[in-house]
């Protein structure tokens, strides 16, 4: 059965990667390039050192994840039958916890004698892409993830697909929130809240924004922008 979420969770990376690729197609094609929220001038980190931290930090994350359910699966989820209800509810309540966590972790990041050391290398991307919302300090990325794993703990075991679930809108989220495109038709209107949101984060509002998911939390504690 384990071998069974290995497979679900590696169709969901695929994906995940066929997304972001589509994505970094459409900013940088004449097509929907001129949807793109802002363009920079001139590029501050070489194409080759993006590409090795992306690739690095993507395997660093696969054998992270790997082992964490490897190790760990009990306590992060069980196999049977569950109701729909049962699974939206623990999905909902898995998502809000993480998102809880992660706005008091990247506010506490964004402190001005802890951010040089971790999170700036990821805000030294000024205009985020797909591709850059994995350009990141290890830490960072395995304290992203860890929470993420943590969160589910907290309340689990969840249920299967409910894990599977929460893992597939946290990868697409990630992607989607550094498209860096406003796409005009009306059926991307939350895509473009969601790019717009962050892309604000990068540039005029570094102190706002903090939430990974929704805005919720931002507007409770007066950071949202």
């Amino acid at each position: 059965m384990l071998l069974d979420v290995y497979k679900i969770l590696g169709v969901i990376l695929v994906f995940a990667g066929l997304l972001m690729g589509l994505l970094m197609w459409a900013v940088n094609s004449k097509a929907y390039g001129k949807y793109r929220i802002r363009t920079p001038k001139t590029y501050r980190i070489p194409q080759s050192r993006k590409v090795i931290n992306v690739v690095l930090n993507s395997t660093l994350s696969l054998v992270f994840l790997f082992a964490i359910i490897q190790t760990f699966h009990g306590s992060l989820f069980h196999f049977g039958e569950v109701k729909g209800v049962t699974i939206f509810g623990e999905v909902i309540a898995a998502l809000l916890l993480y998102d809880f966590c992660y706005y008091f972790m990247h506010r506490g990041m964004h402190h001005p004698k802890a951010m040089k050391f971790v999170h700036g290398v990821h805000h030294y991307v000024r205009f985020p892409t797909s591709m850059e919302s994995i350009y990141l300090h290890p830490v960072e990325n395995l304290a992203g993830l860890g929470l993420l794993m943590g969160s589910i703990a907290v309340l689990g075991p969840i249920s299967m697909e409910a894990f599977c679930i929460v893992f597939f809108i946290h990868s697409t989220f990630n992607i989607l929130v550094h498209s860096n495109l406003m796409l005009p038709h009306p059926a991307f209107k939350f895509f473009n809240f969601l790019a717009l949101k962050h892309d604000l984060h990068h540039g005029k509002h570094l102190n706002k924004n903090y939430a990974s998911l929704t805005p919720f939390w931002d507007l409770l504690f007066g950071t949202y922008a």
